[in-house]
């Protein structure tokens, strides 16, 4: 069930934090769990071992819905809107982000969750990796960048700019600018692609962007070195449009990392999963049946 449907229940379900049956499905639950400067809005849905789906820069977990209704049958399924985002308060930070994840997961009982991060979100699910790789049955990660990569762009990052835009002229210039990248292709007789992704932006507030406050949380950016080494079970995905450095990447940590792969899916770029939601969920369930099984609870 997709509760952005039908808004006025969704909002009741979140004042009362309460979990539904779902006729013919599996039950939903909804509601924010209240941390020290922010509320974290999530959504759950499902049973059985947890996977956990965390939005990119400018979007909230509306972004996930075709995957939680793919996935809901067979997982336990949670995603939230990430600090500043959607409808969680605060102000933006993926330092922040890990910490707010954990208080998330042991709000929800969950000891270990498999992280799906698209974007800004995968290295959101890296830094939490990092810090407690315990709690990761597996990542996902969709592209997943790094720093420090000891392989230099061929070209320079055609996101270069962005912010500088974004402060200057505003926050429509600046993502006018981005969508006419050819990362950010979608194909051209998908108009409810262009609406989804509206409705999301409309509700970002940019201040992460027009404030330009720098990062205050605990949790620092992932880096090579300590993400090579990584043992946790790891999928890369990326569209085939997606930009050549960030192929590149995920093909060669694939082969550094000790238990990692990754698929290139055709017919989209870095939102191939809006694209080809039945190509993405089908790497992703793939991925998520090959784990060992998860540990006892």
């Amino acid at each position: 069930m997709s509760w952005h449907r039908y808004p006025h229940l969704a909002v009741l379900i979140a004042a009362l934090g309460t979990t539904l049956s779902v006729p013919n499905a599996a039950s939903a639950q909804s509601g924010g769990i209240t941390l020290k400067d922010t509320r974290v809005y999530y959504e759950a849905a499902g049973s059985g071992r947890a996977v956990v789906f965390i939005h990119g820069f400018a979007l909230n977990l509306r972004e996930w819905d075709d995957q939680v209704k793919a996935l809901a049958p067979h997982y336990r399924v949670v995603a939230f809107d990430r600090r500043g985002f959607g409808q969680s308060t605060g102000f933006p930070d993926p330092s922040f982000d890990p910490a707010d994840l954990k208080e998330l997961l042991d709000t929800l009982g969950i000891r270990s969750a498999v992280l799906v991060g698209h974007s800004a979100g995968a290295g959101v699910a890296l830094r939490f990796a990092i810090a407690h790789g315990d709690r990761v049955d597996g990542l996902v990660l969709y592209p997943g960048g790094v720093q420090g990569f000891p392989i230099e762009p061929s070209e320079p990052s055609p996101m270069t700019g962005f912010v500088a835009i974004g402060r200057q002229y505003g926050l429509d210039s600046m993502f006018k600018f981005m969508r006419a990248l050819p990362m950010f292709w979608n194909p051209p007789n998908r108009p409810d692609i262009e609406r989804r992704i509206d409705a999301m932006i409309t509700t970002y507030s940019g201040r992460d962007i027009l404030e330009g406050r720098r990062p205050m949380g605990p949790y620092p950016p992932p880096t090579f070195e300590k993400v090579k080494d990584l043992p946790i079970p790891t999928l890369f995905i990326a569209g085939e449009r997606e930009w050549s450095h960030t192929l590149l990447v995920a093909d060669s940590m694939s082969r550094w990392m000790p238990n990692a792969r990754r698929v290139v899916i055709p017919g989209g770029a870095h939102g191939v999963h809006f694209a080809e939601p039945e190509r993405f969920n089908a790497a992703l369930l793939t991925f998520l049946r090959a784990l060992p099984p998860a540990p006892p609870r």
